[in-house]
């Protein structure tokens, strides 16, 4: 069994739904709020409510609650125990194999902590989502298994969320054709490993399966939600083979990611569509019309990244300044004559007049509006007329700079403010 450290198992404890604390466990938003404020969580762990209230000025809100959870330490690591001999193994993002692409393209809705069995490095390796409807047609089916024959052959793993229809069918002809396989669970992942065939897999080192719930959990619809977002988080581009229109989990799945920038969101084009799939195309999708096109879609690294490949988000960042007279997204340039936009504070970063500053090319500046969502980037909603989450400005206006400048020094280098040597 691999020996998990402090910080991987305060994130456990501070997540954790394997045992009854006696309050409620923090959700993923909640724990990288935390993390962003304490960096390393171990320091938390054997410290009272009162020094941690003390120390961090009310920063990490109910330390009561903090506190308690942390405190379930030896019921917590029988669980784990009795987890790891079922072949069941736990990580969080303060392990090697956590994917590093959930943290960066899912922001807060990132999980804190992922149950699996099998070959955990695969969740690091490059794969194509491959995800549709249950009641698939023929030609879908023959979509789905062509589309994972060719990520077998050129080396990539198939991700899916290992459900009825398209997710198994692709899962199986990665398999056959010998490739790798990586399953996001939204049911029980104890019940799943009991088969023979998976557990052959998974021993031969050729498949993963992984949740962020409880191992033993059933299936519900907000679980399968919660799946359908790393299955895009984890790969390089997810093919949409059939979907509904308008409902169902497929179309609900894809129409998030897109919107939130989970992931690059592929649509197939072809024998075997579904009635949602034009849709899903005028909605934002890559369409795919021939599958050798799907594995030349450019690969996605961060949000950003994703952004580009696709049609403009309704949410607009702090690099977007717009020529006078030009209102994006229903927000007006800035009124004042001067060219300097009024003051509209941001957790203590002026976003305008940081705009107004790093783009001093542009004629006119934005006067920034609220929009309900982070401005960092992240996803995350806020509350209103707030533009941050705590402590997420930074990153933002860091972001700003580089975009218009090329690095923060040489923004305080065009600022004329770089420190001087001592003499």
């Amino acid at each position: 069994m691999k020996v998990m450290d402090d910080a991987a198992r305060a994130v456990v404890a501070l997540t954790n739904r394997l045992v009854d604390a006696g309050v409620k466990p923090l959700n993923a938003r909640e724990l990288w709020q935390l993390l962003d404020v304490v960096g390393d969580p171990a320091t938390l762990v054997g410290r009272s409510a009162g020094d941690l209230a003390t120390e961090f000025n009310g920063d990490i809100g109910d330390t009561e609650r903090v506190a308690t959870l942390l405190d379930s330490g030896i019921t917590l690591a029988v669980r784990l125990g009795t987890l790891h001999e079922r072949g069941i193994w736990t990580i969080t993002p303060f392990d090697d194999d956590y994917p590093s692409s959930l943290r960066e393209r899912l922001g807060t809705a990132a999980p804190p902590v992922l149950y699996g069995a099998g070959e955990r490095s695969l969740l690091g390796m490059e794969g194509i989502g491959i995800v549709g409807s249950r009641d698939v047609t023929e030609e879908g089916a023959d979509v789905a298994r062509a589309a994972a024959r060719g990520a077998a052959r050129r080396g990539l793993s198939t991700i899916s969320g290992g459900a009825r229809g398209v997710d198994q069918l692709a899962m199986a002809a990665a398999e056959e054709a010998g490739g790798s396989v990586v399953g996001i669970l939204a049911d029980s992942l104890e019940r799943a490993i009991g088969s023979a065939d998976t557990r052959r897999a998974l021993l031969d080192g050729t498949a993963c399966l992984a949740t962020p719930y409880r191992p033993d959990a059933g299936f519900s619809a907000g679980n399968a939600m919660g799946r359908n977002k790393i299955v895009y988080g984890l790969s390089r581009v997810t093919l949409v083979v059939a979907t509904a229109q308008d409902k169902g989990g497929t179309w609900a799945g894809a129409t998030e990611a897109r919107k939130k920038r989970f992931g690059a969101v592929a649509v197939w084009r072809g024998d075997g569509e579904g009635p949602g799939n034009d849709a899903l195309e005028s909605a934002g999708a890559i369409a795919i019309r021939h599958l050798d096109d799907l594995f030349d879609v450019p690969v996605a690294g961060d949000r950003d990244d994703i952004a580009a490949s696709t049609p403009a988000p309704t949410q607009l960042s702090l690099t977007e300044v717009p020529p006078v007279g030009v209102e994006p997204n229903g927000f007006p340039p800035a009124p004042a004559p001067d060219g300097v936009a009024p003051e509209r504070k941001a957790d203590g970063v002026d976003a305008a007049e940081l705009i107004a500053v790093a783009a001093p090319h542009v004629p006119g500046a934005l006067a920034p509006e609220p929009t309900g969502v982070c401005w960092c980037g992240c996803g995350a909603e806020v509350p209103d007329g707030k533009f941050f989450l705590a402590r997420h400005a930074p990153r933002a206006a860091q972001r700003a700079l580089i975009a218009h400048f090329g690095s923060v020094e040489a923004f305080i280098a065009r600022m004329g403010d770089p420190p001087r040597p001592t003499s």
